[in-house]
């Protein structure tokens, strides 16, 4: 059997009942330490050793990642043992991906510039050991959706490899980051379409871990056995039992679960339990009994999977032990309850893995019925076709209101609404409408509302002035004007330091009328990684930019310094993704 759109072919010709009758199985459950704020010199977040990119010959990643101990390296890889719970706690959808022909690894990925992607010279001429390491430490997901949309997209794109690091560990390299930040769509695109014979042993456990992020059972059975020759990891000898199964052999998969049991101090029987009952669905091999979670010492990416892709039901209040990027994960799998999902769309939208308008049908496809006002549908309904202005107005307001924080997933959802209403008498709510069209993108529709804050005056035509005046360049930027928005601000020095710093950045901070603000504001000093990021920029490199942007912004907003922003922005502008760095400084004026 071959998976579609994959270069991966099925372990055993057999077995097509018993695949069958697991498709429908599986089926059957389906429903629908950063540095202070304001620092002269912020600590590096660089490792060490890799201060800046050198050049060295190439190399392959080390492959002698640790299986179950706890060691340097997993802090290195978090989560990188699928059986051990994590240690931490737009746009373009899958189908935009192009598909990637059989070819040389040195140039792939599945989007290409139509797609979204940023090119092939995305990674070219940088350092491979350095970007390697510096995707390994990364904290994902970062502060800011847009940072990882930007480096989501050069992730994808098809692109050279960089210099120093094998083709295919670089792909696993890349997969690995998109799993960690909640792309699992995207992190299947590069895996997936690979043919099996181009796997390096990195690229094997790395695809391990993405299938089962994306509870794809079937997706392990083309790698299983070769993952089990080069790997001890326990995943591996499970996955090939459950694989036997589903090919029809059931002597093998009986013969891989008894031997299972039978080890001590090996794999946890809870997780044999699991396999079982795969291959029970599959055919007639194991003895699968009822789960029982509160048997389960955690939850773990592996029984996250399995059980959900064979159907297990998995409560929902273990699920917050695989971390942030587990509401990437699931909002596309049909394993799950339509409410887990449902909770998890605004989260996974600010991550940055779905689009504004995705999250909005989204929550129309997992809301039962004529859904009432007062619901979440209810809202959002009123707020596209309510029969007056006032109440689509009104509907808005209760969906910011309905996020405590920054409330940037709601301003998301409310975007495509946002969008269709008309300017008339709106003036109270312009500059939250502004932000909620910067959040999603649209700065087309967000310069529209320029005129209507504009005429309101106080607080909503500063507010509204100082994001245009970062997010779409649409409105006059003069030193009186933010020193009018500073009045009417009511004198946060946090919010005057982030626009500042993003002011600086686009470049439309200089000259003597400046200086003063310049001086109050502005933070000063390098790092390894200003130095970093500016020398990226200053080669071209939008990959490694894209990278070290997002080292930047680890954290919440709030730990954000201000002179981080202001390279990122302009290091993101001089590699011509100007557009999207200022969108990061809207967002930073609406989160931080």
């Amino acid at each position: 059997m071959v998976r579609t759109g994959t270069g991966r072919k099925s372990a055993g010709n057999g077995g097509g009942t018993a695949r069958r009758r697991l498709a429908l199985a599986l089926a059957g459950g389906a429903l629908l330490a950063l540095p202070a704020i304001g620092q002269e010199a912020p600590k590096s977040l660089l490792p060490d050793e890799m201060a800046a990119p050198v050049e060295s010959a190439p190399v392959a990643v080390p492959q002698d990642l640790p299986v179950i101990a706890n060691s340097a390296a997993d802090e290195a890889l978090p989560g990188d043992n699928p059986l051990l719970p994590d240690e931490t706690p737009e746009d373009a959808a899958p189908d935009a991906f192009a598909q990637a022909a059989v070819r040389d690894l040195s140039t792939w990925g599945p989007m290409s510039p139509a797609a979204g992607g940023y090119g092939p010279a995305t990674f070219a001429g940088g350092n491979g050991r350095f970007l390697a390491t510096l995707a390994a430490r990364l904290a994902a997901p970062t502060a800011s959706r847009w940072a990882s949309i930007v480096l989501r997209r050069a992730l994808l794109s098809d692109s050279v490899a960089p210099d120093a690091i094998l083709a295919g560990d670089w792909i696993a390299v890349r997969a690995h980051l998109l799993m960690r930040m909640g792309e699992i769509d995207g992190a299947k695109a590069l895996t997936d379409r690979l043919p099996i014979d181009r796997y390096t042993p990195r690229l094997y456990r790395v695809a391990g871990q993405v299938t089962l992020a994306a509870a794809d059972i079937n997706g392990l059975c083309p790698i299983a056995a070769t993952g089990r020759l080069l790997s001890r990891d326990p995943l591996w000898p499970i996955a090939v039992g459950m694989c036997a199964a589903i090919a029809g052999d059931d002597i093998t998969a009986a013969g891989v679960f008894d031997s299972l049991r039978a080890e001590r101090g090996g794999v946890d029987p809870f997780d044999v339990r699991l396999g079982e009952r795969v291959a029970t669905l599959a055919g007639s091999a194991g003895r699968a009994t009822n789960i029982d979670w509160n048997e389960a010492p955690a939850m773990t990416r592996f029984r996250y999977g399995v059980a959900s892709g064979a159907g297990v039901a998995v409560p929902a209040e273990m699920l917050a032990a695989l971390g942030p990027a587990r509401f990437g994960w699931m909002i596309g799998n049909p394993g799950l309850a339509p409410e887990v999902r449902l909770a998890a769309l605004r989260p996974a939208a600010v991550l940055g893995t779905m689009s504004a308008e995705g999250l909005v049908a989204a929550v129309a496809a997992l809301t039962p019925g004529d859904a009432p006002d007062d619901t979440r549908a209810g809202r959002l309904r009123r707020a596209f076709a309510a029969a007056s202005l006032a109440d689509r107005r009104a509907a808005l307001a209760e969906i910011w209101a309905s996020e405590s924080g920054d409330n940037y997933g709601a301003r998301l959802e409310s975007a495509p609404a946002a969008a269709r209403l008309p300017l008339a008498g709106g003036g109270a709510i312009a500059a939250d409408v502004i932000a909620a069209l910067l959040a999603a993108g649209d700065t087309a529709n967000a310069r529209r509302w320029w005129p209507v804050a504009e005429a309101q005056g106080g607080d909503i035509g500063a507010r509204a002035w100082a994001l245009l005046a970062v997010g779409s360049g649409s409105v006059p930027v003069t030193a009186e004007r933010f020193d009018d928005w500073r009045s009417a601000d009511g004198g946060d020095a946090r919010r005057a330091q982030l626009l500042m710093a993003a002011l600086a950045g686009l470049g439309l901070a200089d000259g003597a009328a400046w200086d003063g603000a310049r001086r109050q504001y502005l933070s000063r000093g390098a790092s390894n990684w200003t130095r970093a990021i500016d020398t990226a920029a200053a080669a071209g490199r939008v990959g490694d930019v894209a990278l070290l942007a997002a080292t930047g912004l680890q954290g919440g907003w709030r730990e954000v310094p201000p002179l981080h922003l202001q390279h990122i922005v302009a290091s993101l502008t001089r590699v011509g993704r100007g557009a999207e760095a200022r969108l990061i400084a809207a967002e930073a004026l609406t989160r931080g």
